[in-house]
């Protein structure tokens, strides 16, 4: 039985994990009822409204149990069921049952095309520079917030961003609707979606190889040097061990691609400060994605880094 309990403010989470949905079920039932009592101990209240769960499960599994989570009403002090959702709010990022990230990115998208529509109406009043701003303001923040975990969700779903950052760019430039937008990017030298994952991760590789990651992040990663006993070229080069995958959502998750970009990175490159790392990285994707002409993924991406 996995279990996890966080608190943030007002607002807190419980994930429970196990094979078993009835016995799943019977302990996060009475894990509610300690909390009722908690609650009323200390003169609290749970806003049941606002309470619900999720099941995460594989996409291919079919439930064959169906899920009553109940809690009591204080006010009535009877017990109400619990609503089951398709997804989660956590700390501002959608986690849906199945990690498809598909209302995360639906719910980004919303918040992007109403910027765009800023952009579309100011274009004409204001100089190139302040688009720019605007989109550093209102449009970057919403794409890096939780990337790494969301940044290679399937491509049909990635496509939704893409497709929102290329007219953004192509507003801002008065391009046609069809025009390339590559070369946008790289006048603007803002980043594609798949180019900005990788920058991502790879600077908070540099955070986890410099040990200054939170330990639980740190913690996902094992370097090949304190696995062997003999050194190798990977092993000196200061290369992480990739762990073997069985399901699609762990090949594609952050501590399998954290591992592969690291890897594909030059020493010389691994070893600069953060600030300066940040800067190559950047440079080294825009000349990536000038000499492609194209949006390459990333499995093609790591292989051409350097």
């Amino acid at each position: 039985m996995l279990k996890h309990l966080k608190k943030f403010a007002d607002d807190t989470h419980m994930l429970y994990a196990d094979r078993n949905l009835k016995f799943l079920e019977t302990t996060v039932n009475a894990e509610l009822s300690n909390i009722y009592d908690w609650l009323i101990a200390n003169k609290l209240s749970l806003n049941i409204k606002k309470s619900n769960f999720v099941i995460f499960r594989p996409r291919q599994k079919k439930l064959n149990y169906e899920v009553n989570l109940k809690v009591i009403d204080y006010q009535t002090n009877t017990y109400i069921s619990l609503e089951r959702k398709n997804y989660v709010k956590y700390l501002g990022v959608l986690i849906d049952e199945t990690l498809s990230w598909k209302y995360h990115i639906i719910h980004l998208a919303s918040k992007i095309s109403k910027t765009i529509g800023v952009i579309a109406r100011l274009r004409y009043f204001v100089p190139l520079a302040t688009l720019h701003h605007i989109y550093i303001s209102l449009i970057q923040p919403y794409l890096l917030y939780g990337i790494v975990a969301w940044g290679q969700a399937a491509k049909t779903h990635r496509n939704k961003i893409l497709l929102l950052q290329k007219r953004a760019l192509r507003l801002m430039y008065f391009g046609d609707y069809k025009s390339h937008a590559v070369p946008y990017f790289l006048s603007s030298r803002f980043l594609p979606l798949d180019f900005l994952y990788f920058k991502s991760v790879a600077v908070l590789m540099h955070d986890i190889s410099n040990n200054l990651s939170p330990p639980n992040i740190g913690n996902l990663f094992i370097t090949k040097a304190s696995i062997h006993s003999y050194k190798t070229r990977s092993s000196s080069r200061g290369d992480y061990f990739v762990k073997p995958s069985r399901l699609d959502k762990q090949i594609k998750s952050f501590s399998r691609n954290g591992v592969k970009i690291w890897n594909s990175l030059p020493c010389e490159i691994r070893h600069l400060s953060k600030n300066n790392f940040k800067i190559k990285i950047h440079n080294i994707l825009l000349q990536r994605l000038s000499e492609e002409n194209d949006y390459i993924d990333l499995s093609v991406l790591i292989t051409k880094i350097y």
